[in-house]
C-alpha cells in the first residue's frame, strides 16, 4: 500500500516521454495546473475527474505532491497497469477501470470503440484525455466524443490533446519538430523520405487527417485544425478554446456540453 506521500511505479508502466520518475511527476503537476487554468478551475479540490488513458503519473502527482482532488477515476486499455493501481492505491478518492477497446497502436486486439461502449463511471465535472486523440483515427475521434458526452455534468468540461498540422511560435508542436528535422536534411534525403512515406504531412499541408508514420499505425495521428473542429460538430460538444503547444503538451481543446 502507499503511504501519504509516495507512490513508486515500475518503469514498464511509465509510458510517457519522461522515464525519470521525478521528472514525470513534475510534468504531471504542470499539466494538472495548466489544465485547471484552461478550464477555469482554481484547483480540483471540488471536482470529480475522469481521466481516459490515465497512465500513472497523474495519480503519482495527486498522491505524492498532495494536489487537491475530490474524486479521480482512471480508465485505460493497459490492464496490468490498472490492476497495479487497484492493488497499490489505498485511497477512497481514487478508482480505476480497464476497458478493452481497440486502438491500432496500444491495443490492436481490443473490441471496436462504439457509442455503446460502457464506461462504468458516472458523470464528471472534468473529463481529460492526454495523448489519446493523438493516436485516434477520425472515426474513433467522433465516437470517443459521443461516448464521453454521456459522462459529463451539465456545467462540466472536456479537455483533450491532439496533433494539429501547423507551425507554432513556441516550437513545441509535433509538426515544428518534423519541420526542424527536414530542415537539416539534404534534398536527396528529403526525396528519399518522401518516397518511403509519401503520405507524411508537412507543416500546414494536411487538409483533413494523415497518419504521420504508416509503418507504426497511429503513432502520430495528425489533423488539420479545420477538420479537428468539424469532427466535434454534432457530438454534443462545443469548442470553448484551442490552445497551442507548450513544453509538456501538444495542442489542446477545451469543450463544453452543447
Amino acid at each position: 500500500m502507499t503511504d501519504e506521500t509516495t507512490l513508486h511505479v515500475p518503469s514498464r508502466f511509465r509510458r510517457g516521454a519522461r522515464q525519470d520518475e521525478e521528472a514525470s511527476i513534475d510534468s504531471a503537476v504542470w499539466l494538472i495546473e495548466h489544465m485547471c487554468r484552461c478550464v477555469g478551475f482554481d484547483d480540483l479540490g471540488d471536482s470529480e475527474v475522469l481521466d481516459v488513458g490515465c497512465g500513472v503519473k497523474f495519480t503519482q502527482a495527486f498522491i505524492g505532491r498532495s494536489l487537491p482532488i475530490r474524486r479521480y477515476v482512471g480508465v485505460d486499455v493497459y490492464e496490468e497497469m490498472i490492476e497495479f493501481l487497484r492493488r497499490t492505491v489505498d485511497d477512497p478518492r481514487f478508482e480505476y477501470h480497464h476497458v478493452n477497446t481497440h486502438n491500432e497502436l496500444y491495443n490492436p486486439n481490443g473490441e471496436p470503440l462504439t457509442e455503446a461502449t460502457v464506461l462504468p463511471v458516472g458523470e464528471f465535472d472534468l473529463i481529460c484525455l492526454f495523448s489519446v486523440f493523438t493516436h485516434l483515427a477520425p472515426s474513433d475521434y467522433r465516437t470517443m466524443l459521443g461516448l464521453l458526452r454521456r459522462h459529463v455534468k451539465r456545467d462540466g468540461r472536456l479537455f483533450f490533446t491532439l496533433f494539429i498540422d501547423e507551425p507554432t511560435q513556441s516550437g513545441h508542436g509535433r509538426m515544428d519538430r518534423f519541420a526542424k528535422a527536414l530542415s537539416g536534411m539534404s534534398p536527396e534525403e528529403i526525396a528519399e523520405r518522401i518516397e518511403q512515406s509519401p503520405n507524411a504531412p508537412g507543416a500546414g499541408a494536411t487538409e483533413t487527417f494523415k497518419d504521420l508514420d504508416p509503418a507504426r499505425p497511429l503513432m502520430w495521428a495528425v489533423y488539420s485544425e479545420r477538420y479537428a473542429r468539424e469532427l466535434i460538430e454534432g457530438t454534443g460538444w462545443e469548442v470553448v478554446s484551442l490552445s497551442p503547444p507548450d513544453e509538456y503538451i501538444q495542442h489542446h481543446f477545451v469543450c463544453a456540453p452543447a
